[in-house]
């Protein structure tokens, strides 16, 4: 698509996206903006509480508490103050711990790949804990900083692993709200977001935990662009489909004279349709494991139904396969380091922790939990991945397990409906219930305070009240 054939050329698109930011209130949201964002948030609290137990990022929290500085901001699941962006960077690192957020933009038909809750809504709760912000125009700075992100990741032939590179712009999109940048000064901050965004994409492959690091460091970009924006430092005139732009760069040839096929179509309904993420992760780790998991859950249903019990001792080894049109890489790689972050992005854990637990909780994905089970380890590492072929093109996770007795147990899970199906309210509360008391620090009857609020936020005068209740 040539830059002569686009009536909405650069910049005046991003200048768009900007304007919409600035302009956003909650009532251009709509039911189904808020409903889906109501249960996102009481989805990524739950996975505050659940990160604030992992042991391996302990020290960082530590790290930022011994620096010290103003006590402007809580973290959350902790005592401690820090200045607003040492607090974003610890609330989204821990949010993001057990990659267990929401996640993947639903965007005309089309699921993007993301991770931008995990830092949009821990850094707006950091935000709205620190000066008066009512449920609604949290809500709204949410979406609006959502919209923006989600856009600019449409106009994109192949989208991840782009999407976290545009995880600090999300944050600068969040945080314009709240610095109340106008139009000009929006876009300087996400010339400087766009600027410093972090890619943790090979994280994966190698097991490294800059994957929730990155997180945290879109965070203090974010912000830290919208001080500069603040401070009077000019942006760029286009920091997306500029000269070697974010995503000019990622054009061929990328001298500025293509923009992306779908460039036109992601700015013909703005101001008038909200893009966010929906989709809802079954366990802990990437959403690809949802299947894996559903096919330990089944076989462990069929091995009770059959013989009126569960012993692990009679299971003699399994057998995962996924069809071939689905994706390998990082998740049909064996079972070895028994760490967390492998633990995560593995299809052979979530399979082999659901059959032997019934479920992937966030206790059972520690490094401690791991290593003191004495099934799940052996179980795991002798069992094997393999590929089959699917009759009628459907995309399918299969488990195989063989019994000490001869008895063998089958079960198929569809690999894409199991990722993007919406769930139902009690799953999402349960989900809560179980990383909050994962977590143990808190009473009940602050869990029930939070599922209360959370569901009723746009009623809230002050964000306070939900954000007081988050802190030890």
């Amino acid at each position: 698509m040539k830059r002569e054939d686009v009536k909405l050329t650069p910049p005046k698109a991003t200048e768009l996206l900007c304007k919409n930011l600035v302009n956003t209130k909650y009532e251009d949201l709509s039911e189904d903006n808020v409903r889906i964002f109501k249960d996102r948030l009481l989805d990524m609290t739950g996975c505050i509480f659940g990160g604030a137990i992992v042991p391996e990022d302990q020290f960082f929290v530590q790290r930022f508490i011994d620096w010290g500085g103003k006590e402007e901001a809580p973290l959350f699941a902790r005592k401690e103050r820090l200045p607003i962006p040492a607090a974003a960077m610890i609330n989204s690192l821990t949010a993001r711990a057990n990659d267990y957020g929401s996640m993947f933009f639903h965007i005309k038909g089309d699921f993007i790949a993301s991770h931008c809750g995990e830092t949009l809504i821990p850094t707006g709760l950091t935000f709205a804990a620190t000066q008066p912000t009512t449920g609604k125009e949290f809500l709204a700075n949410n979406i609006a900083a959502e919209d923006v992100t989600a856009r600019i990741l449409y106009t994109l032939p192949v989208r991840w692993p782009m999407d976290m590179l545009m995880v600090s712009s999300a944050a600068a999109a969040l945080a314009s709200r709240y610095y109340r940048l106008d139009e000009e000064q929006t876009k300087a901050a996400l010339s400087y977001a766009a600027l410093n965004s972090t890619d943790p994409a090979n994280s994966y492959f190698d097991y490294c935990q800059d994957f929730k690091y990155h997180n945290a460091a879109g965070a203090q970009a974010g912000i830290m662009a919208c001080e500069m924006a603040k401070g009077g430092w000019k942006g760029l005139e286009d920091p997306y489909y500029g000269h070697w732009g974010l995503i000019s760069m990622r054009m061929t040839p990328n001298d500025g004279s293509v923009l992306p096929d779908l460039y036109e179509a992601a700015f013909d309904d703005v101001g008038k349709v909200y893009y966010t993420e929906a989709s809802f992760k079954r366990g802990p780790g990437g959403i690809p494991t949802t299947s894996a998991a559903n096919c330990g859950k089944g076989v462990r249903k069929k091995i009770e139904e059959y013989y009126g019990k569960f012993d692990p001792e009679n299971i003699k080894q399994f057998h995962l396969y996924r069809s071939e049109n689905v994706p390998g890489n990082y998740y049909a790689n064996p079972f070895v380091l028994r760490n967390h972050t492998n633990a995560l992005f593995s299809f052979q854990f979530a399979a082999c922790c659901a059959l032997l637990n019934g479920n992937v909780s966030v206790a059972y994905v520690q490094t401690p939990a791991i290593l003191a089970d004495p099934y799940l380890i052996p179980l795991t590492e002798n069992s094997t991945m393999d590929t089959f072929e699917s009759e009628n093109g459907q995309k399918l996770m299969k488990l195989v397990v063989e019994m000490k007795d001869g008895k063998v147990f089958e079960d198929i899970q569809d690999y894409a409906a199991s990722m993007h199906a919406y769930p139902e309210k009690d799953f999402l509360v349960a989900k809560f219930w179980d990383q909050f008391n994962a977590f143990g620090k808190l009473p009940k009857a602050t869990g029930e305070k939070i599922i209360e609020l959370a569901d009723r936020i746009e009623e809230l005068d002050d964000m306070r009240e939900y954000t007081d209740l988050l802190v030890l």
